[in-house]
């Protein structure tokens, strides 16, 4: 389970540490079938090491947790 201000580092690749700074619910609404909308978790993290220092970044909860792993809980 992901917490903000919880210290991340990236799994595969580059060994990047990231912080989380939020988690929240983004609507995923089908255009062409108003009807159909999907909940997706989002995470809004910042870089603390690494060529992107500095950014925020958001990505799906699902992709983050196969990214990155918690090092540090808040």
């Amino acid at each position: 389970m992901i917490k903000i201000g919880a210290l991340c580092r990236r799994m595969h690749g580059s060994q990047n540490l990231c912080q989380v700074v939020s988690l929240y619910d983004r609507r995923d609404i089908d255009f062409e079938c108003p009807e159909s909308v999907a909940i997706v978790g989002m995470v809004k993290f910042i870089l603390l090491s690494g060529e992107h220092m500095g950014r925020v970044f958001s990505q799906k909860r699902s992709d983050f947790n196969y990214r990155w792993e918690v090092i540090n809980d808040a």
